[in-house]
């Protein structure tokens, strides 16, 4: 919890949410409650007008671009938000009324609750280069003729995204193929066909790739799987994309003339943030890139997009894993060190 620490008669003005343990940033989901205490430590008597609380989510984007006209050159400035909710409580003191109320010296807590949206869901925390999803809450105490005293304390919302979902169970198949020109000599088509036996996994899962690679071309092609993260950001009717690698694995050559398999090459997923929905301006997705690598030439690519989701696939050998811990853990570690990015 952050407090506002205050010289005079008023010692401290702190938030204290009901699931910040340890100082842990407390994790939220669409539809839950948020409760806590707002503190109030005084040394002295004080008035008080009012106590405010406000809640607020929002996703913002801004990013700046400098456009060149002539000898003349500006800067311009792309920005959007939506705003997802926003309450406002009165703890102490009522609208438009100037009576006060007397704080004798202590601790004063006050219990405040609020609910988070059902739908539609809200989407989850999320901090990248050119936008955030941000959730918080601000108290303020106002006093007859003083300067109001602010303090504002951040909370997390996560999105359960259920890879057991039939969409997200269903398999994933792509296929494709070129023809690589060498001087004057024909060379036969490359083909490259890939399968995933479904669209939705965990952090720290591997995906199972099948693939059936033909080299009918004079030239050695070597296959290969990477895992790409893009953020998209959207304002004044633009958008600006940003992509990255997550991970990549490389398999054995195929030489010319020849064909290869892959039966369930394996490729793990590391710790990364969940995919990003549920947001118009923030878009973070996930895509599985098989490829193959031919000399003096362009790759031949197949993309497979998939769903980084936050409840993992239904065991029924043994007990389904505790999400709260497991996700709860990743979670709040990713929440730091992770650049933003969402996913509609």
């Amino acid at each position: 919890s952050t407090s506002a620490a205050v010289m005079g008669k008023v010692k401290s003005l702190t938030i204290l949410y009901d699931r910040a343990v340890d100082n842990i940033v407390p994790t939220y989901t669409s539809g839950e409650w948020v409760s806590g205490q707002i503190v109030v430590e005084v040394n002295a008597q004080i008035e008080v007008k009012a106590l405010k609380i406000h809640a607020k989510g929002q996703a913002y984007v801004h990013w700046t671009e400098r456009h060149k006209s002539g000898s003349n050159s500006n800067t311009r400035h792309y920005s959007q938000q939506i705003r997802y909710f926003k309450h406002k409580y009165l703890l102490i003191g009522a609208d438009g009324s100037e009576q006060v109320t007397v704080l004798p010296p202590g601790r004063h807590a006050y219990p405040f609750s609020l609910v988070l949206p059902q739908t539609p869901p809200l989407p989850a925390t999320f901090k990248g280069a050119h936008g955030n999803v941000s959730y918080w809450m601000t108290a303020k105490l106002h006093r007859p003729w003083k300067i109001r005293i602010k303090v504002k304390e951040i909370f997390t919302v996560y999105d359960q995204i259920d890879i057991n979902s039939p969409l997200l169970l269903s398999p994933r198949v792509a296929t494709d193929e070129k023809t690589v020109c060498c001087c004057c000599c024909a060379s036969g088509p490359i083909t490259l066909s890939a399968k995933i036996e479904r669209q939705g996994f965990t952090s720290g899962e591997s995906i199972r790739i099948f693939a059936e690679i033909e080299n009918h071309s004079s030239r050695k092609v070597v296959p290969a799987a990477s895992i790409y993260k893009t953020q998209t950001f959207h304002a004044g009717g633009k958008k600006k994309r940003s992509t990255e690698l997550v991970t990549k694995l490389k398999g054995e050559p195929v030489l010319a003339g020849r064909t290869d398999s892959w039966n369930g090459m394996e490729l793990k997923i590391p710790p990364v943030p969940p995919t990003l929905m549920n947001c118009s301006i923030i878009q973070m997705e996930y895509s599985l890139m098989v490829y193959l690598e031919i000399s003096s030439s362009l790759n031949l690519t197949l993309d497979l997009p998939i769903v980084i989701g936050t409840i993992p696939l239904h065991s029924f050998s043994s007990e389904a894993t505790n999400f709260n811990t497991q996700y709860g853990m990743n979670y709040n570690s990713l929440n730091d060190t992770l650049p933003e990015g969402p996913q509609e």
